[in-house]
């Protein structure tokens, strides 16, 4: 059960759907006929202008009649003064050929003209004075026609019930009068029976009928026009308005395109939206486009028909647009007051984006500094580490040198005090008289600093060398491992850079040193500043061998 429900409901809902769907899409079609009026009145202007050619380019009478007929069954729509005036034309042409029925038709033209127009006296006035029975029966439906249309717009237009009554049985007559002398076959026929049986509430008929009739002859424009009516008037009555919306859309479009300026179906419409209440800017256009084709055309009555509604659906659509003004109003204010909150939030942000960059960029210095000083401690580590390797170097080999010094002053003392002890006193007094002594103490002290000093620093000679001028490098001779010059520089490597520090451990004379110096500055090949700098770089990339 609950699975046929849901069915049901989902079938409804699809429907309802393709409804709303084809609805929409008329409405899009009218909205764009509507634009594109002056196309449609363009196209019309220019076939009656080929009309009008060949009515004053032809010299027949008969024929001559017969393209006003033409001309004025494409004016009676457009334009109703002109279309009087064609009929008019008409009876002159009629005269002028001595054909009654020619004559009654002309009549009845003008008369059906001035029924438009609201002239209904002289259209009774006019009708009266035509005898039917002298009519060709070919004429007579087109003179019921014409009561029945009058009678119609007496019956819409009339003030009381009562007077809307006695115009009910007139029109209920006209139509049994036109069932007798229209052919059965033709959709005039079915059109007036079917409204016969929609005034005897025979709707289901009615539709029977109309059903025949779109089948039969629903396949050119003015046709399915007038079918769309016949089943917009059959909806009205039974109350389904969106089927009565649907056949008014398609003779609307149809009237609209064909460039009709006097109909129905526009102007019905445009009610039937305004009393939904939903689409009241589409009924406040269909009506004010209905009241611009009906001046257009002269068309008074329908003029007058639309008049009734216009007013109440403009006075409408003008409150709504004013409480749609009124809402967006409110809308603008809140959009002002989030705008106005949105640029205060965008500069609160960017001053918060700024302080955040400011603090970006101060860490960013911090970082800067923290690495320049990682890389001082790195660099400074290093200088430790080799400080610490040249001490232990220089370390050992003091405890060497002393340790051996010791072992020469025992040995001397001893040599010494034997000879003072056996009386050979002219041999002491020899061998601390020899200075050669101390000579070669020395020679054999500096041998041993070169030696300790080229083991941890084994490239120190070629790395000096490269800062000198081509041809004036310093290279050591015979058994020497450094040369004087080497020595000094040495001794600045290791951080000594005192002259006199230098002169009293080389056992050199200040001067001597200042000498070397002058000398080796003489032949660099950079200045003076950037060869201190590399003097003490000599090394930094290279391991220390351990002594």
């Amino acid at each position: 059960m609950k699975k046929i429900l849901v069915s049901l409901l989902f079938s409804l809902f699809i429907q309802y759907t393709y409804a709303q769907s084809q609805e929409d899409s008329l409405f899009i079609l009218i909205d764009k006929a509507i634009a594109n009026r002056p196309d449609f009145a363009s196209k019309k202007n220019l076939h009656i202008d080929s009309l009008k050619k060949a009515i004053l380019n032809n010299s027949v009478l008969e024929e001559k009649f017969e393209l006003n007929n033409t001309l004025f069954n494409e004016y009676k729509h457009y334009n109703l003064d002109s279309a009087l005036q064609i009929a008019k034309n008409k009876k002159l042409i009629a005269f002028q050929l001595s054909n009654q029925n020619m004559q009654y038709q002309s009549e009845m033209n003008i008369a059906e003209m001035l029924g438009k127009m609201g002239m209904y006296k002289e259209t009774f006035d006019l009708m009266g004075r035509i005898n039917k029975s002298n009519l060709d029966k070919s004429l007579l439906p087109y003179y019921y026609h014409i009561f029945h249309s009058i009678y119609i717009l007496l019956w819409q237009n009339a003030l009381s019930n009562e007077e809307k009554l006695e115009y009910q049985i007139h029109l209920s007559q006209y139509k049994d009068s036109l069932l007798q002398v229209t052919d059965p076959k033709t959709l005039a026929f079915k059109l007036i029976l079917s409204g016969k049986l929609v005034e005897n509430k025979q709707y289901a008929a009615a539709l029977e009928i109309m059903n025949q009739c779109r089948i039969e002859f629903g396949q050119n424009e003015p046709e399915k026009i007038m079918i769309a009516n016949g089943f917009a008037e059959i909806y009205e009555k039974t109350g389904e308005i969106e089927l009565e919306k649907k056949y008014l859309s398609i003779a609307a479009l149809g009237d609209i395109k064909r460039a009709v300026k006097s109909y129905v179906a526009l102007r019905k419409l445009a009610i039937v939206l305004f009393k939904e209440g939903y689409n009241l800017e589409r009924a406040y256009n269909y009506i004010k486009c209905a009241m611009e084709d009906a001046t257009y055309a002269k068309a008074r009555f329908r003029m007058i028909e639309i008049s009734e509604a216009l007013p109440i659906i403009t006075a409408t659509y003008d409150i709504k647009m004013k409480e749609e003004k009124d809402i967006l109003f409110k809308y603008l204010i809140l959009i002002s007051i989030l705008s106005s909150a949105l640029v205060v939030f965008i500069v609160l942000l960017f001053k918060q984006l700024r302080k955040i960059s400011f603090g970006q960029r101060i860490i960013e210095l911090k970082n800067d500094e923290l690495l320049a000083t990682n890389n001082q401690l790195k660099k400074l580590n290093k200088k430790l580490s080799e400080a610490d390797q040249v001490k232990e170097a220089y370390i050992g080999y003091v405890f060497n040198l002393c340790s051996t010094y010791i072992d020469k002053l025992e040995n001397y003392r001893v040599d010494l005090y034997t000879k003072l002890k056996s009386k050979q006193i002219d041999e002491v007094v020899r061998i601390t008289g020899n200075s050669s002594l101390v000579t070669n103490e020395i020679r054999e002290f500096l041998q041993n600093f070169d030696a300790v000093f080229l083991n941890i620093y084994p490239d120190f000679i070629e790395d000096f060398n490269n800062l000198l001028k081509d041809g004036e490098q310093i290279v050591p001779k015979g058994g020497d491992f450094l040369t004087p010059e080497l020595r000094v520089f040495a001794l600045v490597r290791l951080g000594i850079t005192d002259s006199s520090k230098i002169a009293i451990f080389l056992h050199y004379s200040p001067q001597t040193v200042y000498n070397y110096k002058l000398k080796v500055k003489t032949k660099l090949a950079i200045s003076k500043e950037e060869f201190l700098i590399r003097i003490h770089q000599i090394g930094n990339q290279k391991d220390i061998k351990s002594t």
